[in-house]
């Protein structure tokens, strides 16, 4: 999950301590455990697939069960549970494979963004500054660049020109810009030199999205897509963790896909950023 030792303890002892207490946590620690077993074990993968499946339905009905009203006595369980599931929706191999196309798997995916979203509106925007006094503060213990922001690849800001030179409306442009620049924003807060065993800060970006992106990511928009293929450079730099693993390249090649030649000038980084190893779609 994390290769931070405060961020790890949080994870092992804290979140299964209050799992105890919020039984549809622990099943959903429980369903990450048998995903996690069904890599380490492949000759039993789908054993543990089914089990990690049975778990992750005990905790969404135990979850949804749940008073909807989110205050400080739950926003913290709620957190936990809701990147445990994002988690799970992007890690789960069998359920990818599952999928019989490139446009499945892009549904797939804004699925994921959608729920790790869902965070923000349900949490962070209200109970911040609960939570950075909560016994899981180390989660929200990031670095937050700032602009100018030098860690971004130049390929990169090719983005803010394809903006430039489409033909988009004013909201259109400014959801887009809102998005870039988070995107920019991760690319700074990431060590692009090299890749990363851990999720580590990966689902930072989703869950800063406004609701004016993700309705042109619903529409399936050229431009919004794009934008996700870039993401999708972030997920390949994360490819050796073992809940990322060729999330990013599928991504990538699901959208090149989809969008064909005409867009295909604004896809090249991202392609050229991917090796020639099969995907869980091939």
């Amino acid at each position: 999950m994390t290769d931070v030792p405060d961020q790890q303890l949080v994870w092992q002892t804290t979140a299964t301590t209050i799992g105890f207490s919020y039984i549809f946590l622990l099943n959903e620690l429980l369903a990450i455990a048998a995903l996690h077993m069904a890599i380490c074990r492949p000759e039993e993968e789908a054993v543990w697939h089914t089990r990690a499946t049975e778990l992750q339905s005990l905790a969404l009905k135990g979850f949804n069960s749940m008073e909807q009203q989110i205050d400080e006595s739950n926003c913290v369980v709620v957190l936990l549970f809701s990147g445990l599931v994002g988690i799970h929706f992007l890690g789960d191999r069998s359920r990818i494979r599952a999928l019989a196309s490139g446009s499945e798997y892009l549904d797939h995916l804004v699925s994921c963004v959608s729920l790790t979203r869902s965070v923000r509106s349900l949490v962070l925007e209200h109970h911040t500054a609960f939570l950075l006094q909560s016994s899981i503060r180390p989660l929200l213990m990031i670095r937050h660049p700032t602009p100018p922001y030098t860690g971004v690849p130049d390929e990169c800001r090719q983005l803010t020109v394809m903006i430039t030179e489409s033909d988009l409306g004013p909201s259109s442009i400014e959801a887009y810009e809102a998005a870039i620049d988070r995107l920019f924003w991760l690319f700074d807060l990431t060590e692009t030199s090299k890749p990363h065993n851990t999720p580590r800060s990966v689902f930072a970006w989703p869950v800063q999205l406004n609701d004016g992106y993700m309705a042109l990511l619903y529409q399936r928009r050229p431009e919004a897509l794009i934008i996700v293929a870039y993401y999708g450079v972030i997920l390949h730099f994360y490819r050796n963790a073992w809940c990322i693993g060729d999330s990013g390249a599928s991504l990538i090649r699901a959208i090149d896909t989809q969008l064909g030649s005409y867009w295909s000038r604004w896809l090249q980084w991202p392609m050229s950023m991917i090796d020639s190893s099969r995907t869980v779609l091939d």
